[in-house]
This record gives structure tokens, sequence and C-alpha cells, in this order.
């Protein structure tokens, strides 16, 4: 889990990097780190919680969908007018794909039977 938090990262990193002027240390960044260094300690301290499972899921998507697919496409409701050149889709693609691996984690990690406590 620990790697796919450490990729999806990593890839929206890279996009940030590439594409806007900003640092590692800026909140689009650091914050997004935060969020997975939370979600990956709630994981690693309760491995089998249904919530943190999709938690995890829904955190994935959300970057895969809106960070990976939406913001690229030229949509009024956005805020701004994202480029439309192929070194910003080939960016994106990086971006959506960095977050296939968390996806499939977290769906792994949601399909494991649940935990069973034996009873007293």
């Amino acid at each position: 889990m620990a790697l796919g938090f450490a990729v999806s990262w990593l890839a929206m990193l890279a996009h940030n990097l590439l594409e806007l002027p900003l640092t590692p240390v800026d909140i689009e960044n650091s914050g997004p780190l935060l969020v997975d260094l939370a979600l990956l300690a709630a994981y690693w301290r309760r491995p089998r919680s249904r919530g943190v499972q999709a938690t995890i899921l829904g955190w994935a998507l959300l970057n895969l969908v809106i960070g990976g697919v939406v913001t690229v496409l030229p949509l009024s409701v956005l805020p701004f007018v994202p480029e439309q050149s192929l070194s910003h889709y080939l960016v994106h693609v990086l971006y959506a794909a960095g977050q296939v691996p968390l996806v499939l984690l977290a769906v792994a990690a949601l399909r494991q039977p649940p935990h069973v406590t034996p009873s007293n």
C-alpha cells in the first residue's frame, strides 16, 4: 500500500512540477502528501477497516478522475482553461496512470474477507 501511495503522489507531483509554477513544498503538493500519509497511517493501524479501505479508494479515484481526466478537458465549469497540447495530455496520462496502482490495491483490500474476531 505504501508503494501505491508513493506512485500516486509522485505522479501528481510530476504533473504539478511540469505544468504549474509550484515547488514540492507548496500546499498543492504537500497537502495531498499529508492526506496520503494520514491514510497510510490509518491503513497500517487498521488494515482490515472497510472504512479506511473505502476512503483510500475514494481518494485514489478522486485523483484519477478529477486530477487525471477532468482537469485536462476544456470545460466551462473549470475556473481555468487547460492547455490543449500533446505535452499537457501526456502529463495527464502520467498523472492518471499513477493513480491506478493505488486504486487496484484499495479494491483488492476491499475484496478481502472481513476480519473475523473470535467470540468469547
